[in-house]
C-alpha cells in the first residue's frame, strides 16, 4: 500500500469514529431512545487487549506511548481503617464503609469513563471503566483514588468494581453498567440490567450484601434540551432518575443509592481551542448557542434544585435498607483554570468533554467526601477537595437523609447492643445495694 493511500486509509478511519463517537450523543435527541448498536468490530476493538494495527497509525497515535497521568505521583491514603460492625446492618442509617459489598454504577459515557486515559482523538471511544470515579478498580488508591479502591481499604473483598478498557457486557466491567449517549429515560432499564446482573452473580448474597450504587447522567439531557424544551425540560429529568430509582427501590436490598447532581455544562464553550469547538458542536451545540445562554444556565440550574429537593424530600427513605442521597460536589465546580486564566485542559479527555483520569480522580474523592459529610453540609466543588474526610469512632456512617438529623442516636462504636449497658449498670446497682443491707 502506497503512503499515500495509507493516510487516506487512516483519515477515513478517523472520521468512521468520530461519527461512531458522535452518534451516542445524536441518538439522545431522537424520540425514539435506543442503545447505541455499535458495528461488532467496535465491540471487539473495545475489549481487545491491545490496539489494533490500524488504529495504531491514526495521526497521533504515538502520544500513546508516553507516560500517562499520575506518572511517579501516588497518594497516600490517610483514613484510619475502620472495620465492619459487629453484626452485618439491618439499617443503611448506620453503614460503615467496610460493611458495603458492592459497588455499581448507572450512567452514560461519564461512568463508563469514554477517554479517560486517552491522550489522542479515537481514544474517547475506549470506556476505561477501570479508571471511572465510581467503580473504577484498576491499581489501588495510591495511583488512582476512585470511590471502589477507597472502599476496598476498608474491604478488600469488595465485588463490582470495573478493570481496564471493556464493553458495558464484559465481566470486567463489573456492575457498572452506564452506557455512552445514555439519558435520562434510559437509567429505568439500566435500574433492571443491574438488578439481573446482581442476581445472576454467583459471588454476590443478593438480598444480604449491602450495595453502594452511583447513578449520575444528565450531560446529554441537557445538551439535547434547545432541540426539545419539554422533553428534556428539568421535571422530565427528574422523573425519569426516580423511576430508576423506585425500581432499585422495589427491587435491590440493602442499598445506598448516590444521585450525583448535574455539573455546570454551559462552561464548555470557555474551551476555545479549534478542535475542542468543533467537538463541542457535536455533542453540545446548546451550549455554544449565545442567543440562549442566559436559558441554557437557568435549565443547568433548575435540574440541579429540581433534583435535588426531590431526593433530599426524603421519598425514599421509606424503608430502613434503602435510601437515596443527595451529592451536589459538582453544582459549583466551575472550570479549572490555569493561573493566566486559560482552561486546564489536563482535567479533559482530548475531545474537550469527557473527564481525563486526572478529573475522574478528584472527582471520585470528592464524591466520598460529599457522603462522609452532613446532608446540608455538603462540598459543592470537587476542585476544592484536598484530604480524603474519613469515618470517626463518634460517627462511623455514611451520612444519610436520615441520621444527618441532629437527634439522630449514634450507637456506640465498640458495636454493642445498645440495651446492655444500661442493664448491666443495673445489676451493678442490685448489687451494691444487697451488700449494703446485709452489711447493717
Amino acid at each position: 500500500m502506497t503512503n499515500s493511500r495509507m493516510k487516506m486509509t487512516s483519515l477515513s478511519h478517523l472520521l468512521l469514529l468520530l461519527l461512531v463517537l458522535a452518534y451516542g450523543v445524536v441518538k439522545g435527541e431522537t424520540e425514539e431512545i435506543v442503545y447505541p448498536d455499535f458495528p461488532d468490530w467496535f465491540e471487539n476493538l473495545e475489549n481487545e487487549t491491545g490496539p489494533p494495527e490500524w488504529f495504531q497509525r491514526l495521526p497521533g497515535y504515538e502520544c500513546s506511548q508516553e507516560a500517562r497521568w499520575p506518572g511517579d505521583q501516588t497518594f497516600p491514603f490517610e483514613c484510619p481503617i475502620m472495620q465492619a460492625s459487629a453484626t452485618r446492618p439491618t439499617s443503611v442509617h448506620r453503614l460503615r464503609p467496610a460493611d458495603i459489598n458492592v459497588i455499581g454504577a448507572l450512567g452514560d459515557s461519564l461512568s463508563s469513563a469514554n477517554g479517560a486515559g486517552a491522550c489522542f482523538l479515537p481514544e474517547v471511544l475506549y470506556m476505561y471503566r477501570g479508571q471511572c470515579f465510581s467503580t473504577g478498580g484498576d491499581g489501588s488508591f495510591e495511583t488512582n483514588p476512585t470511590i471502589a479502591n477507597i472502599l476496598r481499604k476498608f474491604n478488600p473483598d469488595l465485588k463490582g468494581y470495573s478493570l481496564e478498557t471493556n464493553w458495558w457486557t464484559s465481566p470486567q466491567a463489573g456492575m457498572n453498567v452506564g452506557i455512552p449517549g445514555a439519558v435520562a429515560d434510559d437509567l429505568p432499564r439500566q435500574a433492571r440490567a443491574l438488578i439481573n446482573a446482581m442476581k445472576d452473580d454467583p459471588n454476590i448474597d443478593f438480598e444480604n450484601d449491602w450495595k453502594l450504587i452511583t447513578l449520575f447522567i444528565g450531560g446529554n439531557d441537557l445538551c439535547g434540551w434547545c432541540r426539545n424544551k419539554e422533553k428534556r425540560s428539568a421535571e422530565m429529568y427528574t422523573y425519569w432518575i426516580n423511576e430508576a430509582i423506585k425500581i432499585l427501590h422495589d427491587g435491590l436490598p440493602r442499598t445506598y443509592v448516590a444521585v450525583i447532581g448535574i455539573l455546570l455544562i454551559p462552561e464548555v464553550d470557555i474551551m476555545d481551542k479549534p478542535l475542542c469547538r468543533f467537538m463541542h458542536n457535536q455533542y453540545c451545540s446548546c451550549a455554544l448557542d449565545r442567543s440562549i445562554r442566559n436559558d441554557f444556565w437557568n435549565i443547568t440550574r433548575d435540574y440541579q434544585e429540581t433534583l435535588q429537593t426531590a431526593i433530599e424530600s426524603r421519598m425514599w427513605d421509606d424503608k430502613d435498607d434503602f435510601t437515596a442521597s443527595l451529592l451536589p460536589c459538582l453544582h459549583e465546580s466551575h472550570m479549572p483554570l490555569l493561573e493566566d486564566g486559560s482552561p486546564d485542559y489536563s482535567y479533559f479527555a482530548p475531545d474537550c468533554f469527557h473527564f481525563s483520569h486526572k478529573a475522574h480522580s478528584g472527582f471520585g474523592a470528592i464524591l466520598w467526601n460529599n457522603m462522609m459529610e452532613r446532608v446540608g453540609e455538603r462540598s459543592e466543588d470537587f476542585l476544592e477537595v484536598e484530604n480524603l474526610k474519613c469515618p470517626s469512632d463518634t460517627f462511623p456512617f455514611l451520612y444519610t437523609n436520615v441520621n444527618s438529623d441532629p437527634g439522630f442516636q449514634v450507637e456506640l462504636p465498640s458495636g454493642s447492643p445498645a440495651g446492655i449497658r444500661p442493664a448491666i449498670n443495673l445489676t451493678l446497682f442490685a448489687l451494691a445495694a444487697i451488700c449494703l443491707f446485709l452489711n447493717l
